[in-house]
């Protein structure tokens, strides 16, 4: 492996948000998020910038292409290691296709991930797999693209200070992210189409000396998240298809920090619930909740939220998602 050193990304620049009512259209134009609404109009400036691992007049530490045919597991890294993964791909029934460890920095820069378990493979079979796992402090997951997973994004011991932006998780049959351990991150510009679960931060009975969160502040901003019904749900309880909800919070979670984000509930959910733990809110604006189910939304929401039934205001934001990011 060839070690080079590493340029850290600048800091990202800051948010402007200006907001009147709103209700019915949502897109991304320019760098800004516009919702219109029958009395008023809400633009949010994303200025997300293009920050990369791969930026700069670096090269990667190690780099892969081609159909990858074992995981790629590696704990043991150098701080400061990046894995370009842009020409790589796992496609099969590998319960862990990329499980990554080590150093401070360590960055995994895109790959596509999917999974091929039937869509009537048990909860309890889906819960055991992870499409990418990472335990290093201060790492990046930039440009990721999973499909077909339990947990598209599994977040274990160590992984305090983490940044995930730009990436694409579809049909995650049980959380989208997890992040069991309780750690401080960012999740940025980033399309969740498809977890039974979206977002996990509790602790489970086998986990030892789980240090407390509750200090720490989980940002997420200017993403996309859409609960989608699995036909094997946990224990297969409630709805079939069923749901969970947005936050699985555990009392020593992280803070949330949630700005810019559109999300998108289309029946009341089986576990967990729809709400938002508003007593775990550090911060919160220019939400929106795009509501499918009958009647009104079943969840009280923060005043950060805006809720519509319009699931335009969902198609657009996810078209002009892709769009942006040529996928």
């Amino acid at each position: 492996m060839r070690t080079t050193t590493r340029r850290r990304p600048e800091p990202r620049p800051g948010r402007r948000a200006f907001a009147r009512s709103a209700r019915l259209v949502w897109g991304v134009s320019l760098g800004a998020a516009l919702l219109v609404a029958a009395t008023g109009v809400i633009v949010v400036r994303l200025d997300l910038g293009n920050q990369s691992c791969l930026s700069g007049d670096t090269e990667p530490d190690v780099a892969l292409t081609g159909l990858q045919r074992d995981e790629y597991d590696k704990t043991g890294l150098p701080a400061g290691t990046v894995v370009d993964a842009r020409a790589a791909r796992w496609v099969g029934r590998e319960p862990y296709a990329i499980v990554m460890g080590g150093g401070v920095g360590l960055c995994l820069s895109s790959g596509t991930v999917r999974g091929r378990w039937p869509p009537r493979t048990s909860w309890q079979v889906m819960h055991g797999t992870g499409a990418v796992v990472v335990g290093a402090p201060d790492a990046t997951v930039e440009d990721l693209r999973v499909d077909g997973y339990g947990d598209s994004l599994r977040l274990v011991e160590g992984a305090h200070d983490f940044v995930v932006r730009r990436v694409h998780l579809s049909d995650s049959r049980d959380d989208c992210i997890e992040n069991d351990w309780l750690s401080s991150g960012v999740v940025e510009d980033s399309l969740l189409d498809g977890c039974y679960n979206a977002f996990s931060a509790r602790t489970y009975d086998s986990q030892d000396g789980v240090d407390d969160g509750s200090d720490g502040i989980w940002t997420i901003s200017d993403s996309l998240v859409r609960l989608q019904p699995m036909q094997r749900p946990y224990k297969d309880q409630g709805l079939i298809p069923g749901t969970a909800g947005f936050f699985k919070w555990d009392p020593r979670a992280p803070r949330l920090s949630l700005h810019d984000n559109v999300f998108r509930a289309d029946q009341p959910a089986s576990t967990v619930g729809l709400g938002i733990p508003e007593d775990k809110l550090a911060d919160c604006s220019g939400n929106v909740m795009v509501w499918l189910g009958r009647g009104d939304y079943p969840e009280k929401l923060p005043s950060c939220f805006t809720v519509t039934k319009d699931v335009r205001v969902w198609d657009d934001a996810v078209a002009r998602w892709l769009r942006r990011h040529r996928r």
